[in-house]
């Protein structure tokens, strides 16, 4: 039940993120950077993302953190 579950969360993903044009304008700006240490490890096993604010997101890991960004996940 929980990989039907998982395999749902996924397409909805999928479906949600080829319906919105991304507008390349936005990424223009960006420079890359270290985002975290090269050691980590570790899966991602939950993704929520407010449906009235798209910036605010939450993420799950197996080993029991929760991280939440307001956002977007753009460092400021």
């Amino acid at each position: 039940m929980k990989r039907f579950f998982s395999s749902v969360l996924l397409l909805s993903i999928i479906v949600s993120m080829a319906a919105q044009p991304l507008d390349m304008e936005l990424l223009k700006g960006m420079k890359a950077r270290s985002i975290g240490p090269g050691g980590m490890s570790g899966r991602v096993t939950a993704i929520d993302v407010e449906r009235r604010n798209d910036a605010v997101f939450y993420i799950g890991t197996a080993s029991g953190g929760l991280w939440k960004t307001e956002n977007g996940g753009n460092e400021t």
